[in-house]
């Protein structure tokens, strides 16, 4: 049996191998190409230095360039310099010398040949050399061509300590370098490196003209300080270093036999015989590179120049053994070696650990595909990999295992999801997980209307293209979907052409989407980029079988939406057939659900009075269910008694029985008038007393017009009168149950002898309709009501009801209205609600109670009425209100219906917290603008209102 090893062995063994390969190579070829990195690091190093002494010499002459370029400008170097600003110029030019060491003197001449010349004088020697005095610190000496010779000293505080004067001056500042080479162009020159007179030591000069062109200023400056630096930038202790200029005498050294002070041919002798020969008396713009060999030592010797200016080039020989240039090659070798070993160890121990984790995947991969064969599917993580193919094969498995998942977890979806838009979500991104198509659009489709809706986009690259207009211009393309077909477009395609433009993919399938009449429901738009490739053709068969489930879910949420969509009907045909059947209350129950919503969502978006209540989107519609069905108990109120206008009135308006009576003892009055004349009874007597009579029957059936309305609260005295009034008689001759059913004619009790007197206005037996047998409202009912029905179901008393105090219903009636909400409430509970549902008959059934528990019909306190329930009563006191169609009151403008919505609120009535929000949030003017008329809209004090409110709360509270 061969032998077989984990992968980890393979991945270390090999890596070791090809790394010792690897590291021998490297160490041969470092090897070999050494030499030549010395060669470039010796250049490198002296090219270094070079810009070194360059970056130097240009700190050290910025400020004198400076001074020189203020000088140029300045009136101190006129003769008219008044002696004040001369010694502020000479406490500058101290300080600079002092600062500045190498700068060892400023002067300036003139076109005459004039000549001034300040130099510092810190030290015994500088002073010996002039003859200055021992406390001189600077002098001026001043020259003329025509032999004046002055010396001027100063002390440390300026003051004059000296004076020379001799006419033994021949100096011309006008035949000097640094005189003749300054131009009128502003710039400062330098002159090449020379011997300084006084000072015996090598510098430049630097000079310019001044600003009217008639004098030159000028600044000495010692090579002092690129002397100094060369002893510290040699390589190694054991390098030569020497400064030349272009004739290659000697301006600085270190470590060399060469001397500042030898004359040219002692200079050329030494280089003759020292470790600069190869490179001595050579010019070059760039490094010189020789290789010598002296006292058996091996030397790279290089030559670089140095530019102190554009024109002045110095050039730097710099000579360093070749064992110090390569000691750190050699010492980093040495390390790199023990390096090398020492991260090969590491390495090794890294790649078994780094091969062992590699494996790991595949050791889990095995692990977790056991899950997938116990049908046990988990949307799991799985481990990744850095290996491509052991990466693709966990992606594929994990894919499958999450497909397999999110297939389950959409069946379970199928069979509980109502909302299609959120299922489409779903199928949109496991489309995306299957196929990764950069386009992705779920459309569903109206065969009525003919239209798709995009309702679900996962689109990486954008799909611009009206698929309405693209069905449209190509019947075939419908005609496909219709028998469901998959149809597959690419930019090469004629249909496509004119939309070039704005398409961004190659490739488009249309999956169609059929319900199980095999009709065109909807339809998945996917788009490629690029070209399709084979993995992604073959994952089509399995996006098609998810689709088939797509299809189903969209059927069966279509038919639930049928059904609600029905059940919403119903319920607004029920609530437009109540409304309908009285022309005065008509609207009442299609506007209290709008007024409902409106302050409902203030309530949810509340955060101060209500910051803990929300509405979840079955609670609207539990909400809405109630608020179309909070009045359908009015179906068993009788039509006369909701339109009641007067108090006479059933399903007439019995004023005109009334009226009648009054014009029979009108005209029995007139027959007494004639039937006296007949007699011989004084005429204009019995005219007067006619005319009184009849106008006293006038006034009183005016008085009982009036009080039929019911406008008016009626006083003790209104209602004396009444019953004065109804003790009028009138004579009935004709029996008054002929043409009644037999049930009136039972009410009626026995007949009355003819001729009968009566009065005017009565409350008869036939008049009280008593409850019947074993059907009194407490009968019927399942839960105990605070309504107390009356003795009677019906008291058409003519006295009893024109004796009403306020408004047009009496006892009876107003139990009959106010017994719709007890209908409404058992009317709604015998309904079959779904779980989200159950609560329609509280919230419909609690409008008319009161927050202090003197409501109907359960006598509830706030405490036990749900918040709905409350935004209800709000809404159908506010239309009540407000609205205009009511026979029996003026409909009431904004401003009297807030007054009276806020007693009522302050009274215990309606929620005051509730109210507020219908104030703050304005919902009272938001419904006016929807429904109110224009005279209806007027102006209040919202602050005012809300003044009180909060005061009411507080006092509560």
């Amino acid at each position: 049996m061969k032998r077989r090893y984990p992968l980890s062995i393979h991945i270390s063994t090999l890596f070791l191998i090809l790394t010792a390969i690897v590291g021998a190579v490297l160490i041969g070829i470092s090897s070999q190409h050494a030499q030549q990195l010395l060669s470039g690091s010796a250049q490198e190093l002296s090219q270094e230095n070079s810009r070194k002494l360059e970056s130097i010499f240009q700190k050290s002459i910025a400020p004198i360039l400076s001074t020189l370029d203020f000088m140029a400008y300045s009136s101190f170097i006129d003769e008219n310099e008044p002696p004040s600003e001369q010694a502020r110029w000479l406490s500058s030019m101290r300080l600079l010398f002092e600062r500045q060491t190498s700068l060892v003197a400023l002067y300036f001449g003139n076109e005459e040949g004039d000549f001034t010349i300040i130099r510092p004088l810190f030290d015994s020697l500088s002073r010996e050399r002039v003859k200055a005095p021992e406390t001189a610190r600077l002098f001026i000496n001043f020259t003329k061509v025509d032999g004046t010779n002055e010396y001027i000293f100063f002390d440390e505080d300026l003051a004059q300590v000296g004076n020379v004067k001799q006419e033994s001056n021949h100096f011309d500042p006008r035949t000097r370098p640094w005189y003749t080479s300054a131009e009128n162009d502003d710039v400062i020159r330098l002159t090449e490196p020379y011997v300084f007179y006084l000072f015996q030591t090598p510098g430049v000069t630097l000079a310019r003209r001044s600003s009217d062109g008639k004098k030159v200023v000028g600044a000495d400056f010692t090579l002092d300080s690129l002397s100094k630096e060369l002893s510290i930038i040699g390589y190694s202790q054991n390098a030569k270093l020497a400064l030349f200029d272009h004739q290659f005498r000697v301006l600085a050294q270190h470590n060399t036999s060469l001397s500042l002070t030898d004359d040219e041919e002692a200079t050329q002798q030494k280089l003759n015989t020292s470790i600069f020969t190869p490179v001595a008396n050579r010019i070059s713009s760039s490094t010189l590179y020789e290789t010598v060999e002296q006292d058996g030592e091996s030397w790279s010797v290089t030559l670089t120049p140095v530019a102190l200016s554009p024109e002045i080039h110095l050039l730097l020989a710099d000579a360093t053994p070749q064992d110090d240039l390569i000691a750190s090659l050699l010492s980093m070798r040495n390390k790199q070696l023990q390096a090398a070993f020492a991260l090969m160890l590491i390495c090794f121990g890294a790649v078994w650990f780094i091969s062992s984790r590699l494996a790991r995947p595949l050791v889990n991969l095995m692990e977790l595909t056991h899950n997938i064969a116990r049908f046990d599917f988990k949307k799991t993580r799985y481990p990744k990999s850095m290996i491509k193919e052991v990466a693709n094969l966990t992606k594929s498995i994990e894919l499958m295992e999450h497909t397999l998942h999110d297939l389950l977890r959409l069946l379970r979806d199928t069979a509980s999801n109502q909302d299609f838009g959120v299922l489409a979500k779903t199928i949109t991104h496991q489309s995306y997980l299957v196929t990764r198509a950069e386009t992705i659009q779920l459309y569903t489709y109206s065969p009525e209307k003919e239209v798709f809706t995009n309702i679900a986009d996962h689109a990486i690259i954008p799909f611009k293209i009206d698929l309405n207009t693209l069905v449209n211009a190509t019947p075939w393309l419908l005609a496909e979907l219709n028998k469901g077909e998959t149809v597959h477009l690419t930019r090469n395609d004629n249909i496509l052409r004119k939309h070039l433009d704005y398409l961004y993919n190659s490739d488009i399938y249309f999956f169609p989407l059929l319900n199980r009449q095999k009709q065109l429901v909807g339809l998945l738009n996917l788009g490629y980029e690029r070209a399709i490739t084979s993995e992604q053709s073959d994952k089509h068969a399995f996006l098609r079988e998810l689709l088939s489930f797509a299809e189903i879910a969209k059927d069966n949420i279509d038919k639930i939406q049928q059904q609600k969509d029905m059940l919403n009907a119903f319920v607004t045909l029920i609530a437009s057939a109540i409304d309908t059947k009285s022309p005065y209350t008509g609207g009442h129950c299609q506007r209290v659900p709008v007024l409902t919503k409106i302050l409902a969502e203030a309530v949810d978006k509340d955060t101060h009075y209500y910051r803990n209540f929300s509405m979840t989107k079955p609670q609207w519609e539990e909400l809405n269910l109630a608020a179309w069905l909070h009045d359908c108990g009015k179906v068993t109120t009788p039509e006369y008694v909701v339109d009641k206008a007067t108090k006479l009135e059933t399903i007439y308006d019995r004023i005109h029985e009334v009226r009648m009576r009054f014009e029979v003892l009108k005209t029995q009055a007139e027959s007494d008038y004639w039937q006296g004349i007949v007699e011989g009874g004084d005429k204009g007597q019995l005219k007067a007393a006619l005319e009184q009579t009849q106008q006293a029957l006038d006034d009183d059936f005016a008085f009982i017009a009036k009080c039929n309305i019911g406008g008016e609260y009626m006083s003790d005295e209104d209602v004396s009168r009444l019953e004065s009034i109804a003790q009028k008689q009138w004579k009935r001759t004709i029996d008054d149950q002929l043409g009644i059913s037999w049930i009136e004619s039972h009410r009626a009790g026995e007949k009355q002898a003819l001729p009968v007197m009566e009065n005017i206005i009565a409350d008869k037996q036939v008049h009280q309709v008593k409850w019947e047998a074993n059907n009194k409202p407490q009968d019927t009912w399942q839960e105990p009501f605070v309504l107390q029905p009356g003795e009677h179901q019906y008291n058409r008393g003519e006295l009893y009801n024109l004796s009403i105090r306020g408004g047009t219903l009496n006892n009876e009636e107003r139990f009959m209205i106010n017994d719709h909400i007890v209908q409404t409430i058992t009317m709604l509970q015998r309904l079959p609600y779904p779980e989200h549902l159950k609560n329609v008959p509280d919230i419909a059934g609690g409008h008319h109670e009161r927050m202090d528990g003197k409501g109907y019909p359960r006598g509830l306190a706030e405490e036990e009425l749900s918040v709905q329930a409350r935004i209800m009563a709000i809404a159908d006191v506010f239309e009540a209100l407000t609205s205009n169609d009511r026979p029996y009151k003026q409909a009431k403008t904004i401003e009297e219906s807030i007054s009276i919505m806020t007693k009522m609120a302050t009274s215990g009535h309606i929620d005051p917290k509730l109210y507020l929000l219908f104030l703050e949030q304005d919902v009272y003017q938001k419904y006016a603008d929807m429904f109110l008329e224009k005279f209806q809209h007027s102006d209040i004090d919202k602050e005012q209102h809300i003044k009180t409110v909060k005061a009411y709360m507080k006092q509560q509270f």
